[in-house]
This record gives C-alpha cells, sequence and structure tokens, in this order.
C-alpha cells in the first residue's frame, strides 16, 4: 500500500484572491483523494497525473483496504480501478456511495458493454476513465474529476458554515425575544405602576377638595362615609372615636345589611375590641375567613360571623383620631383596589379631622380641649329623608390627652 501526500495549505505561502482559474486550482489543492489498484504501473501513473493538483493522494490495493481507509479519514474523491482482486470496481463504488454521499467517484478501467456503464453512474461514478495511455484527454479528464469534488467539498464547507450561522443567529433571535419580552414586561408593570400613581393622585385630589370645605364633625364624618362606599360599593362602615379618657366609641356608622338594633348593638361592643385592637395600623389591615377573624376578634369574633373586614387608622401628628372598619357578607371581599383607596382615605381623613379639632379649640390650650359631638349615620337615606336624620347627635365625646 503506497500513499503519496502533498504539502498541506499551511505549509504555502499565503496568496490574495486571484482570477476563477487560480481560485478553481486553490480548491483543487483541497482535495483528498484515494485511489484504489492492486497495480503498481497504475497506481504510479496516477501519481504522475495527480501530483501538485490535490492535497493528499493516498493509495490502497483492494477493497476492504479503501472501505478501511474513507471510513476513517475524510476523502473528497476515490477512484477506483474497474478490475479489482476478489471483487469489482462498481460494486465497491456502489457501496462506499451509500455511505458517504458526498463523496466524488471515478472508475478507471475497459467498460465492456452499456450495461455496466449504466451500472456504474448509478453507483455514483461521475466519469468512467481508460488510464491506458499518458493522453492529454485522459489527464484532463482525471483533473475535471478533482474539481468537481472540490466543488461539492466547498458547497458542503459552506453548508456547514450556514447551519453554523443559522444556530447562532437562532441563538442571539431567542436572546434577543427573552430581552424584548422581559422589556415587554417591566413596560406593563410600569404602566401598571403609572396608572395606580395616577389612579391614587386623582382620589386624593378629589377627595382632599371635599373634605377642605367640611368644618364640622357630623358633616365631615358624613362626607368621609359617603365618598368611602362610593369607591368600595355597599358595606357595613363603623367610626369610631377616641374619648377624653382613652376609650373608643361609636361615632358613627353606615348600616347595610344588619338590623338598626342589632348593628348599634353590634357596633358599641366592637368599640371596645376593634378600636383599641387596630389603633396603631396605619396600614390597611384585611381579614378574609373564619380562622383570621378568631385571631383578630378573639372572643368577640361571633358579631362578624361569616364576614370579610377591613380595618384602618387615622392618625395626625402621631395621634389616633378614629378608627374606620368596613365588613360585609364574605362572598363580597374587598379587592387590592378597595384597600388602596381606604388607605389613601383613611390619612386625608386623619390630616383633616386634626384640622377641625384645632378649629374648635383654637381659643383653647390643647390640655383644656373640650368635647365634640359626634353623631351616628343610620344607613343609607331615602329620598324623604331630610339631611338632619342622617345623622343622630348622642352623648359620647371626642378628646385628646394633653
Amino acid at each position: 500500500m503506497e500513499r503519496h501526500r502533498e504539502p498541506k495549505p499551511t505549509d504555502l505561502p499565503a496568496q490574495s484572491v486571484g482570477t476563477s482559474r487560480e481560485i478553481d486550482s486553490a480548491s483543487e489543492c483541497l482535495v483528498r483523494v484515494v485511489a484504489v489498484s492492486p497495480r503498481a504501473s497504475v497506481r504510479r501513473r496516477l501519481s504522475s497525473m495527480l501530483h501538485g493538483q490535490v492535497r493528499t493522494l493516498d493509495f490502497v490495493e483492494n477493497a476492504s483496504q479503501a472501505i478501511e481507509r474513507i471510513s476513517t479519514s475524510n476523502c473528497d474523491l476515490v477512484i477506483i480501478e474497474r478490475a479489482l482482486e476478489g471483487s469489482d470496481g462498481i460494486d465497491l463504488l456502489d457501496e462506499l456511495s451509500t455511505n458517504h454521499p458526498a463523496l466524488v467517484g471515478v472508475i478507471i478501467g475497459q467498460i465492456e458493454n452499456a450495461d455496466d456503464a449504466v451500472r456504474a453512474m448509478r453507483s455514483g461514478a461521475c466519469d468512467l476513465i481508460s488510464i491506458q495511455s499518458r493522453s492529454a484527454q485522459t489527464t484532463r479528464r482525471l483533473l475535471e474529476s478533482v474539481k468537481r469534488a472540490g466543488r461539492i467539498r466547498q458547497r458542503d464547507a459552506r453548508v456547514d458554515r450556514l447551519k453554523k450561522l443559522c444556530h447562532k443567529l437562532n441563538t442571539a433571535r431567542q436572546e434577543v425575544s427573552g430581552q424584548v419580552g422581559e422589556l415587554c414586561t417591566d413596560l406593563v408593570a410600569a404602566y401598571q405602576d403609572l396608572s395606580e400613581q395616577f389612579g391614587d393622585v386623582k382620589l386624593s385630589t378629589e377627595f382632599n377638595a371635599m373634605m377642605r370645605q367640611e368644618l364640622e364633625i357630623e358633616s365631615l364624618l358624613r362626607t368621609m362615609l359617603e365618598f368611602t362606599l362610593g369607591k368600595v360599593g355597599s358595606t357595613n362602615a363603623a367610626v369610631f372615636l377616641p374619648s377624653s379618657t382613652g376609650d373608643y366609641s361609636l361615632g358613627a356608622y353606615v348600616n347595610y345589611d344588619i338590623p338598626k338594633d342589632a348593628a348599634e348593638i353590634m357596633l358599641d361592643q366592637l368599640a371596645d375590641t376593634l378600636a383599641p385592637r387596630f389603633e396603631q395600623a396605619t396600614e390597611v389591615v384585611s381579614i378574609n375567613g373564619q380562622a383570621e377573624m378568631d385571631e383578630a376578634f378573639e372572643y368577640e369574633a361571633h358579631w362578624l360571623e361569616d364576614t370579610t373586614a377591613m380595618i384602618v387608622s387615622c392618625h395626625h401628628d402621631d395621634e389616633c383620631l378614629a378608627v374606620i372598619g368596613l365588613f360585609r357578607d364574605e362572598s363580597l371581599p374587598f379587592g387590592q383596589e378597595d384597600a388602596r383607596a381606604l388607605s389613601i382615605i383613611a390619612k386625608l381623613f386623619g390630616q383633616q379631622l386634626g384640622r377641625v379639632i384645632r378649629v374648635h379649640h383654637r381659643h383653647l390650650p390643647k390640655d383644656q380641649w373640650g368635647s365634640l359631638d359626634s353623631g351616628c349615620y343610620d344607613g343609607p337615606a331615602d329620598d324623604s329623608d331630610d339631611d338632619d336624620d342622617f345623622f343622630s347627635a348622642d352623648d359620647d365625646h371626642f378628646g385628646f390627652a394633653a
């Protein structure tokens, strides 16, 4: 078994891109050839014809050696002599072409009839060449086969590069798509936050404008409760006010679905439980389900059985001026928007409540402030009800500790 190898491209000096003939010559020098022939004379003749035209030229003598060599090395062109020891070169080419579809094959030797020629072509032969003479035509046809193998090699190399580029592009596309998706998510979240902020500003502006017009306790409570119901919907509501002794009493309420007598008794009982327990709750506390209700009110929880609630305190100058409680049937739970609205209302209500206190007692020192009448709202008024019946005065007092 003989082997003839030309210098590798890395051993050759670098050249700039030239004419199409120079490019064809460069591509030919990249072609790797395996020649299968049992005759030394044929191998010498092939070596002479292909010298300097291919990258490597390896010789093997039989079919088994050819199969092993081509299976273990990169090969672009196989030249097979028709008459092999114990086998037919056409059958060998058929097997090699099946296992290596990109391989270019040439049959050399005598082709006795048209049927053999057709069988050779179907087996993958690009040419059938007789090399009995050293004619220029024989050399030219061999070199044409080398060029064909070089073009196929270049095509496959381009396909491989395109596949790699497509893979990179697809990876980049996925990364960009992921970044765009994250950006869209961030934009949606930012838009939602901005919308909520605009909503909060609008609610604050609207409520503050209404509150600043009220300088009497009863009208202030009335306006606050009406505005709250307009934002959270129909609900029972109660405002607990601190007295001069530090205890809490019912200042006003909205009775939505509880009988009046039962509502007053229930709210009077909750004044001793709900208000003191949540007087420091500057953030809205949501209570849902009987388990949370039992934990929040303990033995008084039966008053709010099967209900959902929101509770918040109203502060001014670090002092609790009122505690607001909203509660209704647990089948109509309060949402996050309801909690946001109540939080804003409680803050502004506490501020205005502090202003009203100062107006009513501005002629006295703070430790000598007396009491303010508070009222009770009996529920949604009928069209026939007079405004004077909306709240009713009681003997509870609203005061401050020095």
